[in-house]
């Protein structure tokens, strides 16, 4: 959605206050999130400079880093960037939002982009899960299992037919 800011640019008003939705149908990285990010904010006028400030939440489902249970969770940031009328280099492109043509400030992107940057690597089900057996493959957080984890390895066999005497 463009937000429309030629009250601000004009004048007549200091601070445009929005609220909307951005549909979001994609899964990043192992998270599969809801229809929408819902997203609140504000431009202001700053006394010679524009300021847009946002916060955005998206609800997302995913699966434990180390037992495979799913997830929900919320994740929610704080969007800050200085709003610019065009920019002195390429290198600025990051830090502040353009006025399109019809003066409208385009986030939508911006928003998205943060969100899954602001996305954990790891989800855990808990701080303590113990995971899954390697072997087996139960869940070591629901029954234990008599595996036995550590085997000698195989290329150490031959020195068992040595004698200690060195035969």
């Amino acid at each position: 959605m463009d937000i429309n800011i030629k009250p601000l640019l004009s004048s007549e008003v200091r601070k445009i206050n929005f609220s909307y939705d951005i549909p979001i149908s994609h899964s990043e990285g192992g998270y599969k999130f809801s229809d929408k990010i819902f997203v609140k904010g504000e431009v202001k006028d700053m006394g010679g400079y524009m300021v847009l400030e946002a916060k955005a939440k998206v609800d997302y489902e995913t699966e434990c880093a180390r037992c495979l249970k799913p997830i929900t969770g919320q994740c929610e940031i704080d969007f800050v960037r200085e709003v610019a009328l065009k920019l002195e280099s390429k290198d600025e492109e990051g830090e502040y939002i353009l006025v399109n043509e019809n003066s409208c400030l385009s986030i939508d992107e911006a928003i998205k982009e943060e969100i899954i940057l602001s996305l954990p690597l790891r989800s855990l089900c808990k701080e303590d899960c113990k995971g899954l057996c390697p072997k087996c493959g139960c869940n070591k957080n629901e029954t234990e299992c008599s595996c036995v984890l550590k085997e000698p390895d195989p290329r150490w066999n031959i020195l068992k037919t040595f004698s200690e005497k060195g035969e």
